[in-house]
């Protein structure tokens, strides 16, 4: 890598355009009117790009793109100086997902599956990467991939990228978070459900949270972040546990603040934070997003405020 300069890459491999529907109140089998509708950007990995943006750090964004979603997709990742290097092709469609929210602040998300990469786009995705990722850049792989062929894909791009020695930061689930912390990712951020997976038993108070993180020693992850939702979180960081509590904010919805915690972690990284710094940085501005209407993005002002509110705990 030239110099000293490290660049930050995401991977979104099924992302989507996020249809927002604002109602009073969501009820099962009646008519529930729509009192505003909004277009945003959907996928785990993409969220990551945009809310590091909105923190000062460009970073690069892969995936696939397909359609007239997929050109939505493209234009909102450069409006918000993110750059893509998408596989793009002008059919099928790129994935809808519905995001209800509610008055209350309860949210609803309804996932299409999306389209199938096929092997010459995969292959071409991988050339991509190859080209762009130097020596010890960072790279977030953030998102599920069961609706590929191939579900341990991000394994393979792991084994490709191996020789780069990049700072890994990984955000996903099932058989293929199982196969991927083999490789030593430098950060993983399951929530309660996905740590029991890892474990293989029930994982129900901080105490079980803890003696769980233990049994991962062995896969030498510098940072394990299991994310408990409005309750903060439980952070491993070296040898030192942590626990975050956000403060009490007016919740608009929820979806896309782990994505934004995961970026504050990124970003806190990057800048060389101390573990008390990043962990409240990160949980900050994920308090913030909660706030917002939107399923990415936060209030870097308001981010700011609720920084000093934020309880940090060592465990």
């Amino acid at each position: 890598m030239e110099g000293d300069y490290i660049m930050i890459h995401t991977l979104t491999l099924n992302p989507a355009v996020d249809k927002i529907l604002y109602m009073k109140q969501y009820i099962k089998n009646t008519n529930n009117r729509v009192k505003k509708v909004t277009c945003s950007l959907g996928g785990k990995g993409t969220h990551v790009s945009m809310n590091l943006s909105q923190m000062g750090t460009q970073s690069n964004a892969f995936g696939f793109a397909y359609g007239q979603n997929g050109e939505f997709i493209l234009d909102l990742l450069r409006q918000e100086n993110v750059h893509p290097e998408f596989v793009y092709a002008k059919q099928p469609e790129s994935r809808t997902c519905y995001l209800v929210v509610e008055d209350s602040g309860d949210s609803t998300l309804i996932s299409e599956k999306g389209p199938v990469a096929n092997e010459g786009q995969v292959a071409e995705l991988f050339s991509l990467m190859d080209k762009s990722i130097q020596e010890g850049d960072y790279l977030v792989l953030s998102g599920d991939s069961s609706n590929f062929s191939d579900p341990l894909i991000y394994n393979h791009v792991l084994d490709r990228m191996a020789d780069k020695k990049l700072k890994v930061f990984l955000d996903t689930s099932g058989s293929s978070f199982k196969e991927c912390i083999q490789k030593s990712p430098y950060l993983i951020k399951p929530n309660v459900e996905e740590l029991q997976e890892l474990v293989g038993r029930k994982v129900e108070s901080e105490k079980d949270i803890i003696e769980a993180i233990r049994q991962l020693d062995k896969y030498r992850i510098e940072i394990i972040a299991v994310s408990m939702g409005k309750r903060g979180s439980v952070v491993k960081i070296g040898d030192r546990f942590y626990r975050a509590r956000p403060p009490k904010v007016n919740v608009f919805n929820t979806i896309g603040c782990g994505d934004c915690f995961l970026a504050g972690l990124v970003f806190g990284t990057e800048q060389g934070y101390k573990p008390e710094q990043l962990l409240r940085f990160a949980t900050a501005v994920s308090a913030s997003t909660a706030e917002s209407p939107l399923s990415f993005g936060f209030n870097v002002e308001r981010a700011k405020q609720l920084m000093p509110l934020v309880t940090i705990m060592k465990i």
